[in-house]
């Protein structure tokens, strides 16, 4: 694990049981809950008894979200923390699923090669990855062959914009790839003095696809969706949304 991760991994077990708190209680997941966009579960198809692992999976609500579409699932984060709280909200709601505490760089060795259906990531989650090369190569080590990749991820571009005197402004360098040393939290009540710093990385549209490219991934579609980040640019909705958001991208591991 190189330091950039291991920092990381501090700042998240620290802020973990704050973070916690925004998610939905085990009963919402125990009454068939999920969090899961509209898109994604079109995209996914019909999961029933596929098995799916879900990379970069927090404290577990999003991995808890497809047990209830039916998958057979596995989280992984590199919060060790992070995974008790995903342990004990699965365990509530009486729903199976594996956590494992590990880095996504490569694949956990507790994970057998070539044994999902579907890899699942996204939601703020690359921004946290020194390198996409190798989390890429880790993605094809996991899935069976015709097995699939679902990012559904946060816009490149949406890190270059924000909200200046009422009126939405572009700051920083799309192209600046120089890990970005930050600390506090600002998107939940009661983060925003975590002392623990990280670092952040900033990859355009065009790392993202050609690394899972490159790992030998077949590119299958990319759709871009306009933002709802309130919290972000605030509550004026109708300027929101004229702004790129996110982007899922499917790709297949080729072979049958």
């Amino acid at each position: 694990m190189n330091d950039y991760t291991a920092a990381n991994r501090d700042a998240w077990d620290a802020i973990a049981e704050k973070r916690h708190g925004i998610w939905p209680s085990a009963d919402f997941f125990a009454r068939g809950g999920s969090l899961l966009r509209e898109h994604e579960l079109e995209a996914a198809g019909d999961v029933h008894g596929l098995r799916l692992c879900h990379l970069q999976c927090g404290s577990g609500e999003g991995t808890i979200s497809w047990a209830n579409a039916g998958a057979h699932v596995a989280g992984v984060d590199i919060s060790p923390r992070q995974i008790e709280l995903a342990r004990r909200k699965a365990q509530a709601a009486g729903i199976s699923a594996e956590f494992l505490a590990a880095d996504v760089s490569s694949r956990p060795e507790a994970l057998a090669p070539g044994s999902f259906d579907i890899v699942y990531t996204g939601g703020g989650a690359l921004g946290w990855l020194p390198d996409l090369d190798t989390w890429a190569a880790s993605i094809h080590d996991l899935l069976r062959p015709s097995g699939r990749l679902i990012l559904n991820e946060e816009h490149p571009q949406l890190g270059n914009l924000e909200v200046r005197d009422g009126s939405i402004a572009i700051v920083g360098d799309y192209f600046d790839r120089r890990p970005h040393r930050t600390a506090g939290w600002r998107h939940f009540a009661g983060a925003e003095d975590a002392p623990e710093p990280r670092w952040e990385f900033s990859w355009t549209l065009g790392d993202i696809v050609t690394s899972i490219a490159r790992a030998g991934l077949r590119i299958e579609s990319l759709q871009e969706f306009p933002s709802t980040a309130s919290w972000r640019f605030g509550d004026d909705l109708p300027t929101v949304r004229r702004l790129l958001g996110s982007f899922l991208l499917i790709a297949r591991k080729l072979g049958s």
